[in-house]
């Protein structure tokens, strides 16, 4: 199984290395109430099921950014100046949350995970300084705003928040960096792959956190609504990226 679609088996632990006080994630599932409400094992399976079938239908535009062909050189300088954004947005975004976090284990992990998210934005701009572009003048889409700087951000509570983030976002960036690994150059290849490892940590923190606390038959219908509207913007916004490459002078 691919990153994208990877999960830490029952009972395992993931940690992180290399920062001070580790965080270590457990997997126990809390016990569903008894309202309606799915086992949490088997409703996260059951999403990541439901997920995987909608992104497997998606047409080539918004199932990867490039549609599956190797990038030239004005797209991929565009891909890295979306992605350093999204990591930008994601570390701001996720560090806002923190003081709204109460549970103790998900407040450590986000904090690994602004740093994750910062290191990531540093690795972008090296490769995207490399090619000698900056960032000066670049705007996002209106589709990347809605779903990046709106969407993401919002939420309830840490279960609405991490869910909509960490199942959809993480999992759809996942699966987006590999497809583009063997259509980019070595060096951003290296670099790709020293984000990649991070993933499966953030994807391991949406998971614990549905098993422990999407427990209610309304917490689980709260997470879905997240999870799916996440990705319906995500759709838009990778339809929107092929919309800008289309419009550069190249093409």
């Amino acid at each position: 199984m691919t990153l994208a679609g990877a999960a830490p088996d029952a009972d395992t632990r993931v940690s992180s290395s290399g920062l001070p006080g580790d965080v270590e994630l457990t997997d126990s599932a809390a016990v569903a109430a008894d309202d309606g409400a799915l086992d949490p094992r088997a409703f996260y399976d059951g999403l990541l099921a439901e997920l995987a079938e909608a992104r497997a239908g998606l047409p080539a535009d918004e199932a990867s950014f490039g549609a599956h062909k190797p990038l030239a050189t004005a797209e991929l300088a565009e891909w890295l100046k979306f992605q350093a954004w999204y990591e930008l947005q994601a570390a701001h975004f996720i560090g806002a949350w923190l003081a709204e976090t109460p549970e103790t284990e998900i407040f450590c992990a986000l904090a690994r995970q602004v740093h994750d998210e910062a290191r990531h934005y540093k690795i972008v701009m090296s490769q995207l300084e490399a090619l000698g572009e900056t960032m000066d003048g670049w705007q996002p889409e209106p589709e990347w705003v809605a779903w990046i700087e709106e969407f993401y951000p919002a939420g309830n509570d840490t279960l609405e928040r991490v869910s909509a983030h960490n199942i959809t976002g993480e999992l759809g960036a996942a699966q987006g960096m590999e497809d583009l690994l063997p259509r980019v150059p070595p060096g951003v290849q290296k670099a790709i792959g020293k984000i990649l490892p991070d993933e499966r940590f953030h994807i391991a923190l949406g998971r614990t956190t549905v098993l422990r606390y999407a427990t209610t038959a309304d917490a689980q219908r709260r997470v879905r609504d997240r999870v799916m509207g996440a990705f319906a913007l995500e759709r838009a916004g990778r339809a929107a990226y092929e919309r800008r490459i289309a419009a550069l002078p190249s093409n």
